[in-house]
């Protein structure tokens, strides 16, 4: 019997070193710096100083987390919705949007190419619109996520950034990662996708940057990304560029904002260390939330649910930013809301 015993154990140690082994070997393991290749077609070639231009952002939850879902992370059950056409019809109604916002660039966070959690629709082909070039940057790629039950699967994530003028180009800068082996190795990747426009008559570039910064560590990842993120815009304004970065911050963008304690959550947002970032104007919308608890689903909890203020931009001292603007969509379909930004290049 004690033979048996110590075969069994053996047996399962092999059979977890052996998978420990194989996901070690697949781990995505992204470059520090990368170049993106773009994707479809702009029809304007070059932005104007003084001109009004626009920009969305749009975390998707990549079509998956509509008004009657929770989510595991999230202190909820759900891993993925039940079918298909859920997640066709989240994808169809956000497109919609975008399209109703027309704006000149769109941000877009948690958009999945080829995942199970999204039954496979890649959703770059969804989304770029016709007359937009884009890029995309993965920041979550593994072939097995093994957890919970059932499993997550095969992710093919990312951010993708596209506009109505020609991209001269676009790079995959990595983020600090706070996870360590084996962890690490299923895991998000994250990163900051950096993407520049040529100006009339000005050798300067509109620098737009597109990130979703940490979301589940216990805080130092999401500070030691934001120190990076703000040394790169610094070293872009420094060289005359225009920049806006924006995107989902998983940190509060209203200073000394406190959250109402009677409402449900068991995931909270970040605090900005306001001090690691350059005390230049943000674009965020003070007036509505655009994130919410995960814990339940939407449908039934609204008055129940906690809301965050986590989606927005900080812009260089050479843009001015004209308005910001949540458009509601109810949580319907996605677990945030788009923030349209409108702004102008200045001399």
């Amino acid at each position: 019997m004690k033979k048996k015993i110590i075969i069994v154990v053996i047996s399962l140690l092999a059979i977890v070193g052996v998978f420990l082994a194989a996901i070690t070997i697949a781990e995505y393991n992204p470059e520090d710096l990368e170049s993106i290749n773009t994707i479809g077609n702009a029809n304007d070639e070059v932005l104007d100083i003084n001109e009004e231009y626009s920009i969305t952002s749009f975390n998707i939850g990549y079509g998956g987390l509509g008004e009657t879902e929770d989510f595991f992370m999230d202190g909820g059950e759900t891993v993925r919705p039940d079918n298909k056409e859920m997640v066709e019809n989240n994808i169809k109604h956000i497109k919609d949007k975008i399209t109703d916002l027309d704006s000149d660039f769109v941000i877009i966070q948690e958009v999945d190419e080829d995942s199970k959690r999204s039954y496979n629709i890649n959703q770059i082909d969804e989304l770029l619109l016709d007359n937009m070039e884009g890029s995309f940057a993965y920041n979550f790629k593994a072939k097995y996520v093994p957890f919970p039950f059932p499993p997550i699967g095969k992710v093919n994530s990312g951010i993708l950034t596209m506009g109505k003028y020609k991209i001269e180009s676009s790079e995959r800068v990595s983020l600090p990662n706070p996870f360590s082996w084996p962890i690490r190795t299923v895991n998000l990747k994250r990163a900051i996708q950096i993407t520049r426009y040529a100006i009339k008559d000005n050798e300067n570039d509109f620098v737009l940057i597109n990130f979703h910064l940490e979301a589940f560590d216990s805080g130092e990842g999401k500070t030691e990304q934001t120190k990076l993120l703000s040394e790169i815009i610094l070293k872009e304004y420094e060289k005359g560029n225009f920049v806006i970065a924006g995107g989902d911050w998983n940190q509060t963008l209203i200073k000394d904002l406190e959250l109402d304690s009677t409402l449900l959550t068991e995931w909270t947002p970040g605090t900005l260390d306001w001090d690691s970032l350059p005390n230049w104007e943000m674009g965020v919308d003070k007036n509505v939330p655009t994130n919410r608890s995960l814990l339940k689903p939407y449908v039934g909890n609204e008055e129940k649910l906690a809301q965050f203020f986590i989606d927005g931009f900080i812009v260089s001292p050479n843009i001015e930013i004209t308005e910001t603007k949540v458009h509601e969509m109810n949580y319907k379909y996605s677990d945030h809301e788009p923030v349209k930004m409108e702004f102008k290049l200045v001399e």
